[in-house]
């Protein structure tokens, strides 16, 4: 009865969520990024909502540090999402770059790494 070996997948629907929910608010939090000489406080909201809503597609598999960064210039940013070498965390972030790259979103590329 025990289930030590137990996989555990990343909810593909919370996935999509992310996805739908960082393209939709990607002007704005670029604006943060433009704007933080002049309003920090925004910048480190967004930041937090961003941090957030990983947190819904992580938390099924992983309860630690999230790590993640973003930035860019012009038409140009990227969203760099870290594993570290974490199992569910290296489905989870593939599947966040595989689902928001497919989508063609001329602004926004997102990476993963170690």
């Amino acid at each position: 009865m025990f289930f030590f070996n137990r996989t555990i997948r990343v909810d593909e629907k919370k996935v999509e969520a992310f996805a739908d929910w960082f393209l939709e608010q990607g002007e704005r939090i670029i604006s943060s990024v433009e704007n933080r000489t002049i309003d920090r406080q925004t910048m480190m909201k967004v930041l937090d909502e961003v941090e957030y809503h990983l947190a819904l597609v992580y938390r099924d598999g992983y309860k630690g540090q999230i790590e993640f960064d973003y930035g860019g210039s012009a038409n140009n940013w990227e969203l760099n999402l870290y594993h570290k070498n974490n199992p569910f965390l290296m489905k989870a972030t593939e599947m966040i770059a595989a689902t928001i790259n497919k989508r063609n979103n001329p602004k926004w590329r997102v990476n993963t790494s170690r």
